[in-house]
């Protein structure tokens, strides 16, 4: 589990490194080495594309930069935060949208051994304040605006609510001018002296079992938790993902995911780096700018949540001004996929919709063109033997290890791709793995009756609702309400009753002109040959459903 040993942030025990180094799972590589490889290659090549907003999101005109002009920049932000008195195992808390800036600052980093600790952009006093106690960062990163408005003021408040209580008081540093705080991008136009960094790189060791990222936990059950995890673990969830999404050397991916934990780091931003090819950035989700871009910069491989998906393939008008011509493959995840979507554009377009399901932990599992062609297993299941994970389903309430289908079980993982164990908390880390070392995801699965290679998704342990006695889980209602054709997004959730603890309640987003009703819910759900016991006994239509940034449902929030 994490400790400190003097200044040092331990995170992976030596014999844990030799084991999968012997398997030929760990390496040498850091991340910054696969930028650097590529840009040695093709240094004329197309590596970054800004958001197309860019100048309405912080200001600042969006630029398109060569493989050479990224590993030059690179090294004069390395220099500027040595400059600074940052280096090894310094802690940076980073709060930025999807800028080509952050990328730098990812590969700046992980060539001084910097740790870098990204948080949403959404996040205000209370949760800063919540992390930087935890996190006590050298520093913090971020714009100098957000869509024209003033970005450090619930920064600032959070460093002064707390700053009793930190070490010391973290300096703000900038990609733009703010005042008191220092301009990372003049900064950088100034520097033209690299001796330094040369120097430094050469006397400095710099692993690949060293952390690069202390990222958080969503916060759904409560305190955020820091996730330490080297460059091994990413490289390690990265090949799974690349080879899984079959990404081609060379090709145009899009990223509309924040940079903040496993869908878009390991999913895309790890992709770009194995492949060389083009990275395209996006922020925030913008359905017109991010079809504008698929067709502008020819992606052909991005990451979409599955209710956009829905929304898209039921929309007939949108569908007709779309050109998805160059979309070879799209991930989707976060919630469970509805199979008449991953039918749909494997039929009408032929892309192959690849499902994810993840986690900053580790939890890596795609089912994609190469577990199955059948669109129908792909939106429900998962392969249960995994390249990188060794998993098993263990009943939650026993611990009795589960190999037959029909029984649910907690999804229990480890492998090269999982972390070690939380940041400063190691009571929760020691009730998050077992006494052989697999950590307890919290994920409900039960393996296939139809193909036992395969599990099935059937929610969260702790999102289950509990009527009568019986559990329900809330996931599968939320696809199967999607697939009505009236509703745009679904949700369920638990509303506390007095006779059986708990009921379903619906909570829904009708089409424009439509109109709902509790009994045509139950009608439609009944259609669906479901047992009685999970049929909706209210129904709630909303605007929309509350999501966090990774599209999750935040059930606390539907009442």
């Amino acid at each position: 589990m994490p400790y400190l040993e003097g200044e040092k942030l331990i995170v992976t025990e030596q014999e844990r490194i030799d084991l999968y180094r012997n398997k030929g799972l760990w390496g040498e590589l850091r991340l910054h080495d696969l930028l650097y490889r590529t840009a040695e290659k093709h240094p004329d090549r197309l590596a970054l594309v800004d958001p197309a907003n860019k100048l309405a999101l912080v200001g600042s005109n969006p630029q398109r930069l060569r493989y050479s002009e990224v590993v030059n920049q690179v090294d004069r932000l390395a220099a500027v935060l040595l400059t600074f008195g940052f280096g090894k195992d310094d802690i940076l808390l980073v709060q930025m949208p999807n800028v080509f800036e952050l990328v730098l600052l990812y590969m700046a980093a992980s060539k001084l051994g910097v740790i870098i600790s990204p948080v949403p952009v959404q996040y205000k006093e209370h949760e800063l304040s919540e992390v930087l106690q935890v996190l006590e960062p050298k520093a913090i990163v971020s714009v100098a605006t957000l869509k024209g408005v003033g970005f450090l003021d619930h920064q600032v408040a959070a460093v002064n609510q707390i700053e009793r209580i930190l070490p010391h008081r973290p300096n703000i540093f900038l990609f733009g001018e703010g005042e008191g705080c220092i301009n990372l991008c003049e900064e950088m136009e100034n520097c033209s002296e690299l001796t330094n960094l040369e120097h430094y790189c050469d006397s400095v060791s710099i692993s690949s079992n060293d952390v690069l990222t202390i990222c958080w936990t969503s916060g759904t059950e409560g305190t955020a938790k820091g996730i330490p995890r080297t460059h091994n673990h990413w490289l390690s969830v990265g090949m799974a993902t690349y080879e899984g999404n079959r990404i081609e050397e060379g090709e145009s991916l899009l990223n509309p995911f924040p940079f903040i934990n496993m869908a878009s780091i390991g999913g895309l931003f790890l992709s770009w780096l194995y492949c060389g090819g083009k990275l395209v950035l996006h922020h925030p989700l913008d359905l017109p700018i991010f079809l504008q871009q698929i067709v502008d910069e020819k992606i052909s491989y991005t990451l979409v949540p599955p209710a956009l998906l829905n929304t898209l393939l039921k929309d007939e008008g949108l569908l007709a001004t779309c050109d998805l011509s160059s979309i070879r493959a799209i991930g989707s995840g976060s919630s469970p996929l509805d199979e008449w979507m991953v039918a749909g554009f494997q039929d009408r377009f032929g892309i192959e919709v690849v499902n994810h399901f993840g986690s900053n932990e580790g939890v890596s599992l795609l089912c994609g063109p190469n577990e199955t062609s059948d669109p129908f297993k792909r939106a429900r299941l998962f392969p249960r033997n995994v390249s990188i994970l060794e998993t098993r389903l263990v009943n939650p309430e026993t611990g009795v290890p589960i190999h037959e289908p029909g029984f649910q079980g907690e999804l229990q993982i480890k492998g090269p791709g999982v972390f070690d164990g939380y940041y400063k908390d190691p009571r929760k880390t020691l009730s998050s793995f077992t006494d052989d070392n697999y950590f307890r995801t919290g994920d409900l699965f039960e393996i296939d009756s139809e193909d036992p290679n395969f599990y099935r998704f059937v929610g969260r342990c702790k999102d289950l609702i509990i009527r009568g006695g019986v559990n329900i889980a809330p996931a599968e209602l939320d696809s199967l309400l999607c697939s009505h054709p009236d509703i745009v997004e679904a949700a369920v959730a638990g509303y506390q009753c007095d006779v059986m603890g708990e009921r379903v309640a619906a909570f829904a987003v009708c089409k424009p002109s439509c109109s709902l009703e509790l009994s045509d819910v139950v009608n439609f759900l009944k259609e669906q040959k479901i047992a009685s016991f999970k049929l909706p006994e209210k129904l709630v239509l909303i605007e929309s459903i509350p999501r966090n940034p990774l599209g999750k449902v935040l059930r606390n929030q539907l009442n």
